[in-house]
This record gives C-alpha cells, structure tokens and sequence, in this order.
C-alpha cells in the first residue's frame, strides 16, 4: 500500500469537508425555520367590498383574525405592497388631516377619516358616515379604532395585497356605525374626551305592564323603537325574551311568546346590544285575562 504523506491528506480532509457541505446544501431547508421567518400578519384589502381583513399566523398558517370596514378609493391601487412608515398625525389633501397613518406604498395610507384640524373633535362626520363606500382619493379610509390597531399591532414591512372581488372575505362585511348630527368625534375613537363613552342605546315605547283580552293578537314588538349609542334608529337590533309565571313553582318560566290563549302573567324583557357594544334592557308584565274577563 502506498503511504500517503502529510499534504495529500490534508487535501483528502479539505475535499471531504467540501462534498460535506455541498450535500447538506442540496436538502431543503426545515420548516421550522423558513415558518419562523414568515410575517406575523398579512393584510387584504377588497377594494370592491370596502373590507380589510388581517390574517394572524398561527402554527405557520395564516387564519383571519379581524375584519374592518373601509373606504378606499376609485384611484386606489391593486397589487401587493409592504407596509411603510407610521405617523401619529398627518397631513393629507387639502387642509385635512388623518390620525394613525400607516403607508401601504407612495402616497396612499390606512388612516382615518380626515379632520379639520389635528384635534380629535374636529373629524368630518359625513365623512365619516360614508364609510363603507368608495370615498377616497386613494388612501385606505378606517375608523379610528381600527387604524390604531394597525398602528400600533402590525409592523412595517407587512404584505399588503389589494384586489377586488365580490366575495368581502372570510370574516364577511362588518356594518358601518353611523353618527347622527355633528359631534366631531369617531365614536371609536379611545380617546378620554370623546363624548360618545358616556352614551348608551335606548329602548323606547315600553309600557310598565299591560293588560290583554283572552285571544286577542298580541304583537310585543308593536311600538317599540330603539336608538343606539350614536343617536341612530337601531329598531331592528332589539330583541325579545318572554317568561311565564308558573304559581305552583313561584317562579317564571321561559316563553316562546305571549300565547294569549293561556290566562296568566307574563314578563317581556327587550334588548339591545348596539354597533359599539353597549347595551340597554327595558322589562314589561303583561296580564292575559281569562276567556270572558274584562
């Protein structure tokens, strides 16, 4: 056998070493790693449907996580772009300013409804109440509680993609909350001076008790109308429970209804859970007579 001397198995090593690495090279990488790289977030926005949704990922898979109503604009773009830099306060067209800017690319941003001065009592509420539709002249409309969830939750660099279809997204379309009259404030705005914290929805035509004739049509809905927390009709977001007095329990019992062919005390209860969340509750006793009573 012939001996090898120091330089040929020096070669022999650095050779080895080198086939070494070219072979790990050739297999793909983990996927721990390459989910570990992946942005938290990702954004859509469906310029047709006036939706945004964000997506969180979880376990390297990307699940919708909320979803914002919005208001881009015909000038809008379509494609996919990283997210840019973040202003607190800035200026956009004209003598009009937005809160919580966040750049999806050139001049076009998330922010919200524009205001008449850098004061959070100074927004355009007829803007605002065009929220929804296509209002911009480019940027991407929001109410303010959602822009500073951007804001301040998804980092610059995020994908953005912009397209339109139909479809609003996997979360649906959430409905506008409207203003009603001039108060300059978003009323998702957390802000500690905005008035619209102290206000609640109210239920209205709801008598203290009432008294029915045995077999008569009894509507429990009839004349009662509700307003929510920003002075809106929100008749159509109340909602009904109906108990019945059951003497041998001394208790009420839960209803389908007022069957006014069964004699007895009844109690209505009507709710409302309005577009901010709040919530009001109003309970009449309703007294069905026996056949022939007056």
């Amino acid at each position: 056998m012939k001996k090898m001397n120091g330089k040929h198995v020096a070669v022999r090593v650095v050779s080895f070493f080198i086939a070494a690495v070219l072979l790990a090279g050739s297999f793909p990488t983990s996927n721990a790693k390459t989910k570990s790289n992946l942005p938290m977030y990702k954004i859509k926005i469906n310029k047709q449907c006036c939706t945004v949704t964000v997506y969180k990922r979880v376990k390297g898979e990307y699940k919708p996580k909320k979803a914002m109503i919005c208001s881009p604009g015909y000038a809008t773009p379509i494609g996919t772009f990283p997210l840019g830099a973040k202003m607190r306060w800035h200026t956009l067209m004209g003598a009009s300013y937005g809160q919580y800017c966040t750049r999806i690319t050139g001049r076009v941003l998330f922010h919200s409804v524009w205001y008449y001065s850098c004061n959070s009592a100074a927004q355009c509420y007829r803007e605002y109440n065009r929220l929804g539709t296509l209002a911009s002249h480019g940027c991407v409309r929001l109410t303010v509680g959602d822009a500073k969830w951007i804001y301040e939750n998804v980092p610059s660099g995020t994908p953005v993609t912009i397209y339109n279809s139909p479809k609003p997204g996997p979360l649906g379309k959430p409905k506008a909350i409207k203003v009603n009259g001039y108060c300059g404030w978003d009323p998702t705005d957390p802000g500690a001076g905005n008035p619209y914290k102290k206000k609640k929805p109210v239920i209205r035509g709801v008598k203290k008790s009432r008294t029915i004739k045995y077999g008569k049509k009894f509507n429990a809905k009839k004349g009662v109308t509700a307003v929510n927390s920003t002075g809106c009709d929100a008749t159509k977001l109340v909602k009904t429970d109906v108990y019945y007095y059951l003497k041998f329990l001394n208790r009420y019992v839960w209803a389908y209804n007022v069957n006014t062919r069964n004699p007895g005390q009844y109690k209505v209860t009507y709710m409302i859970t309005d577009e901010l969340g709040r919530k009001a509750k109003k309970t009449t006793k309703v007294k069905v007579l026996c056949k022939g009573q007056k």
